[in-house]
């Protein structure tokens, strides 16, 4: 059971483990889909301008899709659709469990359980997720059912006392939308206009720029520790939750994950960060991906 006020900050590098990519991989996996078939028709969208919009997407020297979009906001339909369709593409129950890697859900999982039971009301934890996926929600239900013989409604029902916020959107409401792919373009253009990229999001003027990033500024300031996983630290991302400033975050215990961070990747991290209060102590520079980060830097109780 995790007793202290814990909040997740999810990035995209926390679900590499069930195969979804990171933001130049993301790209590089559109373009390539695109050259096997560059004269299909693609849902609402003519094959010509799907070419066009994946050949400047390629030559665009952009690191992500997102990032991209803030500079072609006559296409941004077209890119959240792709967007939909490829990490759509990567769901299968099958990836999350064994023989693949669970990764540090299956952690996550059992240090939820109270007792061995799943009382997962009895936890004080949320999760705040800047990803479109749907991983954690899917392998917290299946393992629930299996681990208990329950039924989906009575496992909907037990884990909906755990807030997960998707900030930026979600690819359908789980488990409503299944947790499969699908090569239905009237699916995935239903499910593209779930999705909300960076530059798509205004502030309001009440200073936050949705109800999510309201709700996430509440539970942050409830928190007693925040651990980021495989965040990438943009600046509008941790502006837009109003919070991160030195007199909010006395008290407060603050980890990340630094996989994957060069010396001047993690210095440059540090320096954007000063700016919000948030200490250096709170990035070890142990390269600890978000699996080993529950046994080498921090862990839930």
């Amino acid at each position: 059971m995790i007793s202290r006020s814990t909040v997740l900050i999810l990035g995209a590098g926390s679900s590499v483990h069930c195969g979804y990519p990171l933001g130049s991989q993301l790209i590089a996996n559109i373009c390539r889909k695109q050259a096997k078939a560059p004269t299909d028709e693609i849902g609402p969208f003519n094959s010509a301008d799907v070419e066009a919009f994946v050949r400047r997407l390629s030559r665009s020297g952009h690191y992500s899709i997102d990032a991209f979009l803030a500079d072609a906001g006559d296409q941004i339909e077209l890119g959240k659709f792709l967007i939909a369709r490829e990490l759509k593409g990567v769901e299968d129950l099958d990836r999350l469990f064994p023989p693949n890697n669970s990764g540090w859900y299956q952690y996550l999982f059992n240090q939820l359980l109270v007792d061995g039971k799943p009382e997962f009301a009895r936890n004080n934890i949320s999760i705040i997720t800047f990803n479109y996926d749907r991983s954690l929600e899917a392998y917290l239900h299946t393992a629930t059912m299996n681990r208990f013989g329950m039924s989906p409604e009575d496992a909907s029902q037990a884990l909906s006392e755990i807030p997960i916020v998707h900030v930026h959107g979600v690819l359908g409401e789980y488990p409503s939308v299944p947790y499969t792919n699908t090569d239905s373009a009237d699916e995935l253009l239903a499910i593209s206009k779930g999705i909300k990229i960076i530059h798509e999001i205004e502030d309001r003027g009440d200073g936050f720029c949705s109800n999510a990033f309201e709700k996430s500024s509440g539970l942050l300031s409830e928190a007693e520790r925040i651990f980021f996983l495989g965040f990438g630290f943009h600046h509008d991302n941790v502006n837009r939750f109003r919070f991160f400033e030195p007199k909010n975050l006395v008290g407060k215990d603050i980890c990340s994950t630094t996989h994957g961070m060069q010396t001047l990747d993690y210095e440059s991290v540090l320096k954007r960060l000063e700016r919000f209060g948030i200490p250096k102590e709170a990035f070890p520079h142990n390269s600890a991906s978000c699996d080993l980060f529950f046994s080498r830097t921090a862990y839930l109780e």
